[in-house]
């Protein structure tokens, strides 16, 4: 075949199919299209059925390499893959309907060529994708021995149900499937260019793809990884970034962290522990990493390319290891894990704020090996450090307040030496010895807990001021607390406790928790009784609120408080009363308050007095468990910060 008229002209798809076979090279990313990209393909060539012009239509550029040692007519698909790989999809679906005498030349054309067991797809995808897309989606949509396991393969399930249907929606209306095919083959124009590919042209990874669809971050970083390879004819380690790059998108994928977002965040937290990347340069990740892994520089001495390559396999193994723990936090998958990190995991996950606890976390499951009981008290810690500083109501001005502070902590720690940051009058305290990187991690948190959130300031956030407009119920970490709070009250029992993280939607009513205010916002509020700002006070405090099954919540929403206990914790009916002990609880202080108040005129303080004494006592005992649960007793270092504390005291006395 030759490439004569390649860059030169518009090419429609026969010429530029016959005789060439395409290739998606691995350090390409996965495909990338969405409903919005397929669809306004689709769109391009309903306008191009409805235009009675000839000309051909410009539909985008393909830039094509030639690979070392390749047959005449091999391509590596540079740039147009999306596109690409969406039009064969479309001629697949197309072929299906087509008359039996015009499929082989069709197929032979466009979909696959060869003698019989040696068949060869006109098209190969990457290796993350080639198999589903030969076997999956250029065959029956069966996905029953090929499941889904990375985000481009649903993609591509889905375009080539998308295509379908929009196929079918045209044949039924009339449209003769000639017609498509002749727009297809004929009016869509394409700009080829095909340089001579070399070990470095061939090489694009930072090509931006068509339709607004730019690499991520975590795309660019494997695509200059392996840039890197080809550079230090690193061919082995180029061949093992491919499958463990397809083992870091299968446990991101099990994670459900795959949005650009997510992977971003995720490579950030790689980098920073990894690479020692302090808050401010993890930002900017992809242009950190080229720096730290500069093959100028590298390649500047012979001895440096050893240097290089090991640099390179160290970081792709971390990532890896790191995206298993992301599939063993989120997933969650917890094959042949302990007890009591499972416990911990389910504590950390169900939190829902990671962003500042990530670095350490990767840095303490890895070092250590994802095991021991010097482990779980870390992680323990990790988990009182994020509620107490991140999530607990008004302890820090910013979400990311401290975070540079911890993000040092988990590379300095990952890479040894932490210790020595301890002040030597800190390394013996009375008991307490500062001996190990883990018990200087230990020590460092504890400070940093005591200096965002500490003990009043902490205890102080569980309490609502008459004058504050803050409303509890919008607390994010309302529900995370809650339900600790009904563990801690039934401990032979098991609460889910990720089951905070659960939707309402589409969900049964018996697995879902509300939060029920116990004196409703709309509960007896018309003719301005109960209505006033001390009124509206005890709605809003922390006491007023237990979770409850939502179907017990929808029945019993707005009602008064003894019409409410009738239906959470009276026996018989059709449904069970409330399993919850926290409410069981709040209905024996309603009973022991209503009978002390049993007598008197229900006019307009009746209310407030109740609800108030209610609040109250409801209150302490969320006070009192939080300084249990969250408390730092036990921990390196908080006995030499209660000291100080109470020398600051004693001084200001």
């Amino acid at each position: 075949m030759t490439t004569q008229g390649f860059g030169a002209q518009l090419l429609d798809l026969p010429a530029i199919f016959l005789g060439n076979f395409f290739t998606i090279p691995d350090y390409q990313r996965g495909y990338a299209w969405e409903k919005k990209q397929v669809e306004e393909l689709l769109k391009d060539v309903e306008h191009l059925m409805s235009d009675g012009a000839a000309l051909r239509h410009y539909t985008g550029t393909l830039v094509l390499g030639r690979p070392l040692g390749g047959a005449e007519g091999e391509f590596h698909v540079v740039d147009g893959q999306q596109r690409l790989t969406t039009l064969v999809i479309f001629l697949r679906e197309l072929y299906e309907r087509l008359p039996d005498d015009q499929k082989s030349s069709f197929a032979e054309l466009y979909l696959q060529r060869g003698d019989l067991g040696n068949e060869r797809s006109v098209l190969r995808l990457n290796s993350d994708t080639r198999t589903f897309f030969e076997r999956v989606v250029l065959v029956d949509g069966n996905t029953e021995h090929c499941p889904i396991s990375l985000e481009a393969q649903q993609r591509l399930l889905d375009a080539r149900n998308q295509i379908s249907s929009w196929l079918d929606e045209q044949l039924n209306a009339g449209v003769a499937l000639q017609a498509i095919k002749q727009t297809l083959e004929l009016r869509l124009g394409f700009l080829v260019y095909a340089p001579k590919e070399d070990a470095e042209t061939g090489i694009m990874f930072e090509v931006i793809n068509n339709r607004g669809k730019p690499l991520s971050e975590l795309e660019k970083v494997k695509n200059y990884l392996i840039y890197c390879c080809v550079k230090l004819s690193a061919n082995t380690l180029r061949e093992s970034i491919d499958q463990d790059w397809s083992e870091i998108l299968k446990a991101l994928n099990v994670a459900k962290k795959t949005s650009s977002g997510d992977e971003g965040a995720f490579l950030r937290y790689c980098l920073v522990v990894h690479f020692k990347l302090n808050k401010t340069d993890s930002q900017y990740g992809y242009e950190e990493l080229k720096k730290r892994i500069s093959l100028d520089k590298l390649l500047a001495k012979p001895e440096s390319k050893t240097q290089a390559i090991k640099r390179i396999a160290g970081f792709v193994v971390f990532m890896k290891t790191a995206a298993l723990w992301y599939q063993r936090l989120y997933g969650p998958v917890h094959h042949g894990l302990e007890q009591g990190i499972i416990d911990i995991l389910d504590q950390i996950r169900a939190q829902g704020r990671h962003a500042s606890i990530m670095p350490l976390f990767l840095a303490l499951v890895i070092k250590l090996g994802g095991k021991g009981e010097r482990l779980q008290k870390l992680l323990r810690l990790l988990e009182i450090l994020n509620f107490r500083v991140y999530m607990a109501r008004n302890m820090t001005a910013r979400n990311d307040t401290g975070q540079g502070d911890l993000y040092w902590y988990a590379a300095r720690y990952y890479h040894g030496g932490l210790v020595s940051e301890v002040s030597p009058e800190y390394r013996k305290m009375g008991r307490e010895f500062v001996e190990s990187d883990e018990d200087a991690l230990e020590f460092f948190l504890v400070d940093f807990v005591h200096a965002y959130a500490a003990e009043g300031r902490f205890k102080a956030s569980f309490t609502l001021d008459a004058e504050s407009p803050d409303d509890f119920y919008k607390w994010s970490g309302l529900r995370y607390f809650l339900m600790n709070y009904e563990a801690k009250l039934q401990p032979k029992k098991t609460i889910q406790i990720d089951k905070i993280l659960l939707s309402v939607n589409g969900k049964k009513t018996a697995d879902y928790f509300s939060v029920e205010h116990i004196w409703a916002t709309k509960n007896r509020v018309g003719d301005g009784e109960n209505n006033r700002k001390q009124d509206w006070y005890q709605r809003r405090r922390l006491g007023n609120f237990v979770l409850l099954e939502l179907r017990l919540n929808i029945q019993g929403c707005n009602d008064d408080l003894e019409d409410k206990l009738v239906k959470y914790l009276a026996k018989g009916g059709d449904e069970p009363p409330t399993d919850l002990q926290q409410v069981r609880k709040m209905g024996s202080d309603a009973a022991a308050v209503m009978s002390s108040m049993e007598g008197r005129q229900r006019r307009i303080n009746f209310y407030h007095d109740l609800y108030d004494e209610l609040n109250n006592r409801q209150e302490q005992r969320y006070i009192d468990f939080a300084e249990s649960r969250w408390s730092l007793k036990g921990f390196l270092g908080n006995k030499k910060i209660l000291k100080e504390s109470a020398e600051m005291v004693a001084e200001e006395a």
